[in-house]
């Protein structure tokens, strides 16, 4: 006895109809037959009985009814849930490796408008050093990746550019610059100077402009992380450089002074990397075609 064969046993009684049993389980009328015929042998007594043209079912027809009437709910609804969770797993889940001056900020603000419209799909997101984002794609560890200023290809890896971060002068509140209606780029030379690690694509990417514009700053300090930059900025211990998506609201004017150059413009580029040989799933998929929208990278 099995699932299938009380399943035709309920219908037909709902029915009526050997024909519409027969439809509703894609089986012959011959086959319906068959398995109330095996059942009744099974149970040792008549299921059904046919008064005017009609099936009526038996004392024990009544009681099997009622408990095949149950299992077939309880099955069909545990199959529901089962399907329910195979669409949730097919939608599937994005993992990501970002660099923390991207993460908080920019990428944090695509996964938004991503899971808004594919609430189902599961994104796990990671914080990493430049090189160990490099990693996580080359080994499948996660899907994408998110760098700024890559300083070079790696063979496997495909590299989109998908949005230009402006570049911002922060001091703290009693730095002299404050008071300067036009900065420009040589009111920083010979400053004090809140540096990204030499590690960094950023700094060296900062490095090389100040290398064309003909300043040099005097290095006070070489972090490793937006917020204890911004920190010490804050603190008066030097001014610094950072990506404009990395200063918050409020914090412009409550603990840091922000500014740009009035006489040159500096935006380190954002790139998106993944593999090239990896099948991508169908979230996966999905989320780069939304970045592809919102940033115009396809353009």
């Amino acid at each position: 006895m099995n699932i299938e064969t009380l399943k035709v046993f309920r219908d037909l009684y709902d029915t009526g109809s050997f024909s519409k049993t027969a439809e509703m389980n894609y089986v012959s009328q011959s086959a319906v037959s068959q398995q109330i015929k095996k059942l009744e042998l099974v149970m040792k007594c008549r299921l059904f009985n046919r008064v005017a043209n009609k099936l009526v079912l038996t004392s024990g027809g009544e009681k099997f009814y009622d408990v095949s009437k149950k299992v077939v709910m309880l099955y069909e609804a545990s199959m529901a849930e089962i399907k329910q969770l195979a669409v949730v797993k097919t939608a599937g889940e994005i993992k990501i490796s970002t660099i923390y001056s991207a993460g908080p900020y920019l990428v944090q603000d695509y996964i938004k408008k991503f899971m808004a419209e594919n609430p189902d799909t599961r994104i796990s997101l990671e914080y990493r050093q430049f090189s160990q984002v490099y990693g996580d794609v080359s080994c499948g560890r996660a899907d994408f990746g998110f760098l700024a200023c890559p300083y070079k290809k790696i063979s496997g890896l495909s590299m989109v550019p998908i949005a230009q971060d402006d570049m911002v002068v922060i001091a703290g509140l009693d730095s002299p610059l404050c008071a300067k209606k036009n900065l420009s780029v040589k009111d920083l030379d010979g400053m004090d100077f809140i540096f990204f690690d030499k590690a960094f694509p950023s700094r060296r990417y900062i490095d090389s402009f100040f290398k064309k514009q003909g300043v040099k700053v005097n290095i006070r300090m070489e972090l490793d992380n937006v917020d204890t930059i911004k920190t010490a900025v804050s603190s008066g211990v030097g001014i610094s450089i950072l990506p404009g998506s990395t200063v918050r609201k409020g914090e412009n004017g409550g603990k840091l002074h922000v500014m740009r150059f009035s006489d040159a413009k500096i935006s380190r580029p954002l790139y998106l990397i993944y593999g090239k040989n990896k099948k991508l799933s169908l979230s996966a998929r999905r989320f780069m075609e939304m970045l592809v929208k919102y940033s115009g990278a396809g353009k």
